[in-house]
C-alpha cells in the first residue's frame, strides 16, 4: 500500500527534475523514520520558497520611481517596471496601461496587485494622473516606508521568537523536574510518607501548574 501511495502521489506531482523523482522514491528504500524526515524536509523547503518575498513591492516602487524620473510616463513606467519584481501579478495594470484604459481603473488594478502597499500606491498613480505631475517622489517615499516596515515586522517577529522559546523553557522545565522525580522514585516516595506525603506532592503539581500556566499567560501577551 505505501509504494502504492508513493506511485499515486509521483503520477500526481509529475516530477520534473531528477532529484524530485529520487526524493519521492527515497521512502521506499529508507527506514520509515528517514523517510518522514525527508518528507518533512521537502514540505519545509516548498513552504519557504511559495512565500513571497516581502522587498518585491520596494524594488517595484523604487523601478516605478526611477522609470518616471527618466522621463517615462506614469502608463510606461508602470508596465516597464514589472521586470524588477516578477514574483508580483501585474499582468491585469500592465495590460489596462497598454490597452489605454481610465487611469482610475488602472489605480484600482495596482490596489489589487500589491498587496502591502497597493492602496497607498493606487492613490498616488490616482493622484498622479489627476494632477498631470510627476509622482516619482511620492513612489520613493512609499518604498521607503515599506522597507522600514518590513524591517520591524523582522525585529518584532525576533523579538517575539526569543520571547516564545523563553516561555517555552521556563514551562517546559517543571514539567520535566516533575517527570523526573516520578521516574527516579523520588514521588513515589513522597506519597508513601502517610498523610503528608499526598499533601505536598498536590501542593508542588498546583504550584507548578499554575506558574507554567502564568508563564504562557504572561509570554502571549509580551509576544
Amino acid at each position: 500500500m505505501l509504494i502504492l501511495g508513493l506511485v499515486a502521489i509521483g503520477v500526481a506531482l509529475r516530477p520534473r527534475r531528477w532529484w524530485e523523482a529520487l526524493a519521492l522514491a527515497a521512502p521506499v528504500v529508507l527506514p520509515w523514520w528517514a523517510g518522514l524526515a525527508g518528507i518533512a524536509a521537502g514540505i519545509w523547503v516548498a513552504l519557504r520558497r511559495s512565500r513571497p518575498d516581502p522587498y518585491q513591492e520596494v524594488a517595484y516602487l523604487q523601478a516605478v520611481s526611477a522609470e518616471l524620473q527618466a522621463g517615462r510616463s506614469l502608463r510606461q513606467a508602470l508596465v516597464d517596471a514589472g521586470t524588477r519584481a516578477p514574483d508580483l501579478d501585474l499582468t491585469r495594470m500592465a495590460r489596462l496601461c497598454r490597452s489605454g484604459r481610465p487611469m482610475l481603473e488602472v489605480a484600482r488594478a495596482a490596489s489589487e496587485a500589491l498587496p502591502q502597499t497597493g492602496h497607498l500606491a493606487g492613490a498616488a498613480v490616482q493622484i498622479g494622473a489627476e494632477s498631470g505631475g510627476r509622482v516619482s517622489a511620492a513612489f520613493a517615499t512609499l518604498a521607503g516606508i515599506q522597507a522600514d516596515r518590513i524591517e520591524l515586522q523582522r525585529e518584532v517577529r525576533a523579538a517575539g521568537s526569543a520571547v516564545r522559546a523563553s516561555v517555552a523553557v521556563l514551562a517546559v522545565l517543571p514539567a520535566g523536574g516533575l517527570l523526573a522525580a516520578a521516574a527516579t522514585g523520588t514521588l513515589s516516595d513522597l506519597m508513601a510518607m502517610g498523610t503528608v506525603g499526598p499533601i505536598l506532592v498536590g501542593i508542588g503539581a498546583v504550584l507548578l501548574i499554575g506558574g507554567a500556566s502564568v508563564t504562557l499567560i504572561l509570554g502571549r501577551q509580551l509576544s
